[in-house]
This record gives structure tokens, sequence and C-alpha cells, in this order.
């Protein structure tokens, strides 16, 4: 594995959102995917995500990290990796469930969005106050979840332990890479766990204001836009790097 490193992305708002600049991306990716591990960290399920694969540009990966972290899946067989999710505490569903049915600030998803490891809502613009909130209640209950908004409406309850950072964080290990040999990138709230494990991170311009607040010399802020940022930021990574000589423009 020297020298090998892994693109772990968001699809939906960074490698998703501008046709040409996925073309882009894809073009590039056929020329470094020898020396470059691909996996999508994405809210999607496997079954979109193959799609996206099947009808756009966008690349084959070697893992799908779906339903916000929640599950991790080989391309293109789909075989789960065992060994995920790992839950830090017992994960209830149905009580969660009940626990949030009684807040009326939250608007259950459609049913193709739910999952065993994932309650997902449509909530506008909560505050940090109320999120806070909500996480107590939740333990108060004896409930241990993670909880992840992004985008000012997207709120999504997942097991204590289990987010998209620290799906990224296992997938790492299961495949023998450091922190260093790890680039992510993301433009939403729900990506902003990825970027808290000292993988090399991108953000990219178009943004959400929750990723573009963060200030690290770890985390690279594109100018470009989804496709294109996440290729400005592979050429900012990658030209530090002496074992993968990249030009990513």
């Amino acid at each position: 594995m020297e020298g090998t490193r892994l693109l772990i992305s968001d699809l939906d708002g960074t490698l998703l959102g501008d046709g040409e600049a996925l073309e882009r991306f894809a073009e590039w990716f056929l020329a470094h995917r020898t020396r470059m591990r691909l996996a999508y960290n994405t809210g999607r399920f496997y079954e979109s995500v193959r799609d996206l694969v099947d009808f756009t540009p966008l690349p084959e990966p070697n893992v799908v990290i779906g339903g916000v972290g929640t599950e991790v899946r080989l391309f293109p067989g789909g075989d789960r990796v065992d060994g995920w999710p790992r839950c830090v505490g017992p994960w209830e569903r149905s009580g969660v469930q009940s626990a949030l049915a009684q807040v009326r600030e939250l608007e259950p998803q459609p049913d193709e969005f739910q999952a065993e490891f994932k309650l997902s809502y449509y909530a506008d613009d909560l505050a940090c106050a109320f999120l806070v909130e909500l996480r107590r209640r939740l333990a108060a209950l004896g409930h241990a979840v993670e909880v992840v908004y992004s985008s000012n409406r997207d709120l999504d309850v997942l097991p204590a332990g289990v987010d998209k950072g620290s799906a990224a964080a296992f997938l790492a290990s299961q495949v023998g890479l450091q922190p260093g040999q790890v680039i992510v990138a993301g433009d939403t709230g729900n990506d902003a766990s990825m970027f808290t494990h000292g993988f090399r991170g991108i953000v990219v311009g178009n943004a959400q204001a929750e990723l573009k607040s963060l200030a690290s010399p770890d985390v690279y802020q594109s100018e470009a836009d989804y496709a294109d940022g996440v290729l400005e930021g592979l050429a900012h990574w990658l030209q530090r790097d002496p074992t993968l000589v990249a030009d990513a423009h």
C-alpha cells in the first residue's frame, strides 16, 4: 500500500452539481486510479449510488459509505464490510423514533430515506440551542445517539459513534492507511465529522457556512465549486506529496 492514497468524497453538492466539472473529475481519476483508491461517503444508500455510476460520468468507487455513515459496502458487488456500524451504546430505534414523534419541529422524511441505523427528518432553520436540547432530551431518556444537522433542513439521528467521519476512519483502518494518506471532500454539515480525524480535507467553493467556517492546516478551502473544487483541493494536497505526483488541472 506504500504510495497509495484514498479519496473519500461526498456526492450531492460536492462531486455532483456541475456535469462538466464531473466529467473533468472522471477524466482525472481515470488517469490516476492505479495510485488512488476512491470511496463515496453520502447520505444516499448503495443502490442509489449504483444508479448514479451506471447513468452518469461518476467513476466506479472501491467502496460506498452510505446512509450518512451507517453502512460500508464494497463496489460493485455491494457486500457489506464486516464490523460496521460500531455503535458506542445500545441503539433502540423504535424508542428513539417514539421520542422524536413528540417533537413538532421534525417532519419524518419518506421511507426511502430511513434505515435500520438511521432516522431522518426535515426541519427548517433549527437553532443550535434547539439541537443541544434535543440531544439532552434523548440522553435523559437513555438514548445514546448522534444528531447530525445539515443544509438548515436535514436532520439525521444515528447510533452514538456512527457518522460519516467515524465510517471514513473505519475504512481507512481496514485498508491500512494512515490519516495523512486519506483526503476527504464535502460541502455540508453532515460532512463535518470527516474533518475531525486528521485527514487532509477539501471544502468545495459552494459549501454551506458550517464547512466554510472550518479553519485548520488540514483543511483546504477551494475557490472552485463542485467537482472542480475537489480537483483544486487534490492539486493542493498532492503537490505536497512526494510519493504521488499528480496534475489535477
